[in-house]
């Protein structure tokens, strides 16, 4: 943050004394102080936002504006994250089609709404299917707080996979904008929105259409209605209630892999899903009372209810490739109807007991119901303690966390396994996570921060795994003859980050990450098969130790010569796998991630120039064998007129610029490739 101040005192009493003195006869030349630019730090107090993040969390979130979704031509918060650091935005399939993965996590980051935290993902493989977040509109979208790493004691109820805080616009005075565009593959999106404010109550509503047929001849269409309200009410600087809503409407279908893509197994290219309808359905609500200036608390609430009815198609393909087509979406095999809904509570407390020093309890529930592959529920509990205090120029702070599961109902194997094997009335261990940090600013505009958390991850610890012997054959049992399997073990994770932020007057902002990662019996995906208690070849994940070390560099410039700007971020790592006799270079994690946005505004028109390189990695998540992965680079540019006396922006965008397909983690999954889309934005 930037203060300009004039000592316009310091001349008036320099003026006056000049004046004083001439009375006298003495004369005194008197020079006008140029202007002064002081640099201080932005700092959002814990008393008014209950949740923030400590300050030495500062370099290891990346914040994505308005402005930026604007000039990515952003439609959803999926959309938007498409050009953070060292995160893989990936497009997939089947019931959850929007991933996000934070550093080469296996488990999806958690979500936050205006800081409510959304047992979505982070709370283990009962929730990881739930996708509602990532379809917020953008147009009501303010801000995106990412937090690239954990341990986040405030938000998520895991927070060590990340989190992505969404933070919704507020408006003070009446504001209406629409939207249409229309481009490749008969890709469709419309609509408005309206917001204000009335005395002590603001709102806002929007209503927005997506359609599109998809590539030809790869099951690919989708037509989804978004309903969005928000209503707050402020009451002096005491109380403030926030209502949140957004409703999805619609049918997808899973789109078709192309058949030469590399090791799809023929189970996933002859079974094809689709959503009709789709019904996904995310509310919270917040309640923040400021008892007195040293002490403030807050409820809040949320719930989603998730309810598809799916009909899978099929069909069979032949060794040339060639489609034949066994059943349609007019005559369904069968239909399932998959209500999945989460609710959670959470009270936090903040209250200054001296100067400079807040300390923040608090303590969440959840609660979640799983019908679509087992019939299984759960409850999660979790407790927070978080001390911050400042020196000066130094801000720590030290902090805890608890979490512990309790399974109703739940069936192994992410509730794929058979129900005989369900844990019922059963308590999980207690998960104790912690995060100490320190931000100091130094001289010169610089800021120096240093954290170190450990902690466990609430993962699926009924998930069978193979067991193996010392050069990876499979164990069997001597008299059955069938594979021995275990249980998989819980994750241990602690990391380790330095970070140094410089803020340039006239050059921009620069931020350097360095980050340590330790895991501990961490999860990943195997080809390899075996078979369960009962008889059923499973594939799953296994457990494996990683060390990860790596470098984050981001970026954000100043406006040069009036009409040139740009943001981008590049991050590098090397992560290697532990055994019992060596270390060896693990693969399976694209080491180099680079974004950047390169900006140019005149007058009239804008031009957006957006790019994504993801460097090459291996995988066989979902596929035959081990394949090569990434190395790929999407280019995206968009062109903006303006009609300012219209309040009226014309766009066009072309997409995935140099690559007619692509796909971001499986050729399973595959994206559309180049599209090319023009609109019409109005506002009043």
């Amino acid at each position: 943050m930037e203060i300009k101040l004039i000592y316009t005192a310091f001349i008036l009493l320099l003026s006056t004394t000049a004046f004083a003195q001439k009375e006298h006869g003495d004369t005194l030349q008197v020079h006008a102080l140029p202007e002064v630019t002081v640099t201080g730090r932005h700092r959002v107090s814990p008393l008014k936002e209950l949740t923030v993040e400590p300050l030495a969390w500062e370099t290891s979130i990346t914040c994505i504006t308005a402005d930026d979704n604007r000039k990515t031509a952003a439609h959803h918060l999926f959309d938007a994250l498409k050009y953070s650091v060292n995160g893989v935005a990936s497009t997939q399939g089947r019931r959850k089609k929007h991933y996000y993965l934070l550093r080469g996590q296996n488990v999806a980051s958690d979500y936050a709404v205006n800081g409510v935290s959304l047992s979505t993902n982070g709370a283990g493989p009962m929730a990881e299917w739930v996708e509602a977040p990532a379809l917020l509109p953008e147009s009501m979208i303010e801000s995106v707080e990412i937090v690239r790493s954990g341990n986040s004691l405030l938000l998520g109820f895991s927070g060590l996979n990340g989190v992505i805080n969404v933070k919704t616009k507020t408006f003070n005075k009446p504001t209406t904008q629409a939207e249409v565009s229309y481009g490749t593959f008969n890709t469709l999106h419309a609509g408005a929105l309206h917001g204000g404010k009335m005395k002590n109550l603001h709102y806002a509503f929007s209503l927005f259409n997506d359609r599109t047929d998809g590539a030809k001849r790869r099951h690919s269409d989708e037509n989804l209605w978004n309903f969005y309200g928000k209503i707050g009410y402020q009451y002096k600087d005491k109380l403030e209630i926030d209502l949140e809503s957004s409703y999805i409407y619609g049918t997808r279908f899973v789109t078709q892999a192309v058949f030469d893509s590399l090791a799809a197994p023929q189970s996933q290219l002859a079974d094809l899903w689709e959503y009709d309808p789709m019904r996904y359905s995310i509310s919270t609500a917040r309640v923040k009372y400021n008892e007195t200036k040293s002490a403030a608390t807050e409820l809040q609430f949320s719930y989603i209810l998730n309810r598809m009815d799916l009909y899978p198609d099929h069909y069979h393909f032949t060794s040339t490739g060639k489609v034949i087509e066994l059943s349609d979406s007019i005559v369904r095999k069968r239909m399932l109807n998959e209500p999945d809904s989460i609710f959670t509570a959470a009270v936090f407390q903040a209250f200054s007991p001296v100067e400079h020093n807040v300390v923040r309890a608090g303590a969440m529930f959840a609660s979640s119901a799983n019908y679509a592959h087992g019939k299984s529920k759960k409850k999660m509990l979790s407790a927070s303690l978080l001390d911050q205090h400042t020196f000066g120029r130094t801000d720590v702070h030290l902090g805890a966390k608890f979490i512990r599961e309790y399974y109703d109902y739940y069936v192994p194997y992410q509730g794929f396994g058979s129900e005989i094997n369900a844990i019922a009335k059963e308590w999980q261990p207690v998960l104790f996570n912690i995060s100490a940090g320190v931000s100091h600013q130094l001289n010169g505009g610089y800021i120096l921060n240093g954290v170190i958390n450990s902690g466990a991850l609430p993962l699926d610890r009924t998930a069978l795994q193979q067991q193996t012997d010392a050069v990876g054959n499979p164990l069997k049992d001597e008299n059955t003859g069938k594979t021995l399997v275990s249980y998989m073990k819980g994750e241990i994770r602690t990391g380790v980050e330095l970070g140094l932020q410089q803020r340039l007057p006239a050059a921009g902002q620069l931020t350097w990450t360095l980050f340590l990662l330790n895991q501990k019996n961490t999860s990943e995906y195997t080809r390899t098969p075996y078979f369960d208690n009962n008889d059923v070849l499973r594939y799953y994940m296994r457990n494996i130790d990683l060390r990860t070390v790596g470098i984050e560099l981001s970026y954000r410039s100043s406006t040069w010569l009036n009409m040139f700007s740009g943001f981008g971020n590049i991050s590098c790592k090397y992560v290697s796998r532990s055994e019992q006799s060596s270390r060896t270079h693990y693969d399976k994690q694209p080491p180099v991630i680079a974004n950047a946005c390169l900006s140019f505004e005149k007058k009239n028109v804008e031009i957006h120039w957006m790019a994504k390189y993801v460097s090459r990695y291996r995988s066989d998540r979902f596929l035959k064998k081990e394949v090569d992965m990434g190395n790929y680079c999407n280019a995206d540019v968009q062109f903006i007129y303006h009609i300012h006396t219209l309040h009226t922006e014309l766009y066009s965008l072309i997409s995935n610029l140099f690559d007619a397909r692509y796909s971001t983690v499986s050729p399973v999954y595959p994206d559309f490739g180049r599209e090319i889309k023009a609109g019409v934005r109005c506002s009043f």
